[in-house]
């Protein structure tokens, strides 16, 4: 056996030995997992409940007492309650009619919006003639309203009433459903 005094050779051991150290030393450079954080917290909650609104109609839309003529036209009645006639519509003063009145009560100081419909038929008590009723106005402003302190309000509506030529001689009717909505 010889020695191998000052040679550059190392025992196979040895190698093995380097390697390990190698590929142990690559298992540190990995990316390492971190463990997920999680938190809670308290959140408020709250609601206001506030009162119906409740709507009706005092007064009805009253075109009054008018006469029909050889030619169409229209009874207007302004939210004011001021009725004029177009065309050859005669007004007739036995009755001059009215602008409806709507109440309403809901939460004191709450604003409102008012929704019209754009026409409603009114027919004749007798036959089946029609009449029709648009362009309603309010006296409102944008049909918006505001509730008083104590939950009461109130706003006015008119219309305009198309007459045929020759309308047939009858008492017309008809309703319309208005609807109001907190802002």
């Amino acid at each position: 056996m010889s020695s191998n005094t000052g040679s550059s050779r190392r025992p196979f051991w040895y190698a093995r030995k380097i390697l390990g150290i190698l590929s142990g030393s690559s298992l540190l450079a990995a990316p390492t997992a971190f463990a997920q954080y999680t938190a809670s917290g308290t959140v408020t909650s709250s609601a206001v409940l506030v009162r119906t609104l409740s709507v009706s109609s005092t007064t009805a839309l009253d075109f009054g007492t008018f006469a029909p003529g050889a030619t169409a036209g229209s009874v207007v009645m302004s939210a004011a309650g001021v009725r004029t006639a177009t065309g050859g519509v005669t007004l007739v003063s036995t009755s001059q009619g009215s602008s409806s009145t709507i109440s309403l009560s809901g939460t004191p100081s709450t604003t409102y919006s008012v929704t019209l419909p754009t026409s409603v038929t009114l027919t004749a008590q007798t036959g089946n003639a029609t009449m029709t009723l648009n362009s309603f106005t309010t006296n409102l402003t944008s049909l918006q309203g505001t509730l008083n302190s104590s939950g009461i309000g109130a706003f006015n509506i008119g219309g305009t009433l198309g007459v045929s030529a020759s309308q047939p001689i009858s008492t017309y009717s008809g309703s319309f459903t208005v609807t109001l909505s907190y802002n």
